[in-house]
């Protein structure tokens, strides 16, 4: 068996036939035999690694001045390039700088050198340091996402769930079909007793502990907002009648059911709930909210923690309408 030595003197050899162009690359790049030792690399390379050359001779293995843990494996993104057999890119690489503990985000691009017998040399690597465009990219998407939801709750603003219910209709339009969409109303009793009895503090506990709720009892299509104080919303995409009153229902009762403890003391909750559907390309968003905001005042005003709907023909208690109507199951999720 050929030793280590040998095989990085071919190496070096095939690498150097595309020596010229290598001199133009802006990209730090590395040559790599299969055990990770550096045998040749740029002053970009210096750079991202932030070491003099000097060091990067004397501490001699990628590995140890480079981390490079894939996300959810053991294995590293340089490991992986070398055990593919062909040119390789992989993105967004977070890397930690072994030296100084830095912490970068890279695109690596592998191109392998292999013997005449198809055994692997090593890997010449591009690298290009993106952290700032990364952290640019993150810091916007961030604001974007800021800018739609509630700073409290997590759920979203007012303004984005009504643009999405006339989208919806407009989409329904064009489309010449018919919408589905219910909408459910929330108000959660006596709040401002909450307020003046356990604090402030413990009615934004109250709040997101109730967000909490209707997330883990919600689908992955389902719109949920904060529509104003303690009032939420949520828009249920491809609701029937019963699947809209049994879902509020659903909503109604795992409130009720919740136990708020806000340092150390049990706060009852619960929410009286209007519900109404969407199912004409003729409707708009305000009549729409309009009548759940009509149903959610008819719920207080009837005992508080009940659910009331409006489908066109009156007001009525969702478990009425349930008892009344077929047994067709909700959506799934």
């Amino acid at each position: 068996m050929e030793n280590q030595s040998v095989l990085d003197s071919r190496l070096i050899e095939k690498f150097e036939v595309h020596r010229d162009f290598t001199r133009v690359f802006l990209d730090a790049f590395i040559l790599i035999n299969v055990e990770q030792k550096v045998l040749k690399f740029n002053s970009a390379f210096c750079q991202i690694i932030e070491l003099r050359a000097i060091d990067v001779r004397r501490i001699g293995t990628l590995k140890e001045m480079l981390l490079t843990t894939m996300q959810g494996t053991s294995q590293s993104a340089i490991d992986q390039l070398l055990e593919s057999p062909n040119p390789t890119r992989i993105d967004e690489v977070a890397a930690i700088n072994v030296t100084n503990r830095k912490e970068v985000t890279l695109i690596i691009s592998s191109y392998p050198y292999y013997e005449d017998d198809g055994k692997m040399l090593g890997v010449c690597l591009l690298m290009r340091d993106v952290t700032a465009e990364t952290n640019l990219q993150t810091k916007y998407k961030d604001k974007s996402l800021q800018s739609i939801t509630d700073a409290l709750t997590g759920l979203f603003t007012r303004r984005y769930f009504e643009d999405q219910i006339s989208k919806e209709i407009e989409r329904c339009k064009v489309n010449n079909i018919k919408p589905r969409l219910a909408i459910i109303m929330f108000d959660l009793d006596k709040f401002k007793n909450v307020n003046d009895t356990y604090g402030h503090q413990a009615g934004d506990f109250v709040l997101t502990e109730t967000a909490k709720i209707l997330k883990e009892n919600s689908r992955r299509s389902d719109i949920l907002g904060r529509y104003g104080g303690e009032e939420l919303l949520v828009v249920i995409f491809d609701a029937n009648e019963r699947a809209a009153a049994v879902t509020a229902e659903k909503f109604r009762s795992a409130i009720q059911d919740h136990e708020y403890i806000f340092q150390g003391t049990k706060i009852p909750v619960t929410t009286s709930v209007g519900v109404t559907l969407i199912n004409s390309v003729d409707d708009t968003k305000e009549a729409a909210v309009k009548r759940a905001d009509e149903c959610l005042y008819h719920a207080k005003e009837n005992g508080r923690n009940v659910v009331i709907l409006d489908f066109g023909a009156g007001k009525l208690k969702a478990q009425d309408f349930i008892a009344q109507t077929p047994d067709i199951l909700p959506p799934e999720k």
